[in-house]
This record gives C-alpha cells, structure tokens and sequence, in this order.
C-alpha cells in the first residue's frame, strides 16, 4: 500500500560551480541521484558576491527598514515628495479624507469600551 521510503530517498547529489564569462554569473549545475538513477541537471545562479560592508548594511537597512518605508518617495516630484512626507511622519494626513460619521461613531464606541474597562474598579 505505501511507498518504500528507501527508493524515494536522495541518495546523493552533486554540484560543480563555473563562470559563465557571458553574463558574469556564477551558475551551479545541479544533477541529483535518486536510488542509483541521475536525474535531470538544472543550472541554478549563484547570488553576486557581496563584500562584508554590504552585508551589514543590508542587514541593517533590513533591521531598521523592513518594508522600505521610503521606497514610494522615489521619482516623484518635489510636491508629490512632500506630500508623501506628511504622509509618513503624520499618519492622520492619509487616512482623514477617507473618514466618515460612521468610522467616527465606531471610534467613540470602542473609546468609551476602553474606557470603561481602564478605570479601577474599588
């Protein structure tokens, strides 16, 4: 009924790194053994080489800026820059044209719940 494990394993597998002058890529071929029988080689790239400043700084930049918070001031006009500024530094610039009666009596509702549950109890 079930499948022998044994035959399903990767029993070996092999990699030989060259340079491909063309593009200047570093590419892997990779052939895998499974159960005596090679099967298909599949050229895979190799991620450019980075040098010990780039790595922290990409590490930082990852630590410090997760989503690229910035990413939507590039080319924009000096207008559309400032705008988008606002924008990040004071949320309510983005969200208060889209505000209406019934988000606000949702918000006074949820308030007085907090409120009501903050308030020490003798």
């Amino acid at each position: 009924m079930g499948l022998n494990s044994h035959n399903n394993r990767v029993d070996h597998y092999s990699t030989s790194v060259h340079a491909n002058e063309q593009q200047n890529l570093t590419t892997v071929p990779v052939s895998v053994t499974v159960s005596g029988e090679t099967m298909a080689v599949h050229n895979v790239c190799l991620p450019p080489e980075k040098t010990t400043w780039q790595k922290l700084q990409h590490r930082l930049s990852e630590v410090f800026f997760p989503d690229d918070p910035l990413h939507g001031f590039k080319n924009q006009s000096r207008v559309k820059k400032l705008i988008l500024a606002l924008q990040f530094f004071f949320p309510i610039f983005e969200w208060a044209p889209n505000y209406s009666f019934t988000l606000f009596r949702s918000d006074v509702v949820s308030g007085l719940t907090i409120a009501s549950l903050a308030i020490p109890q003798v």
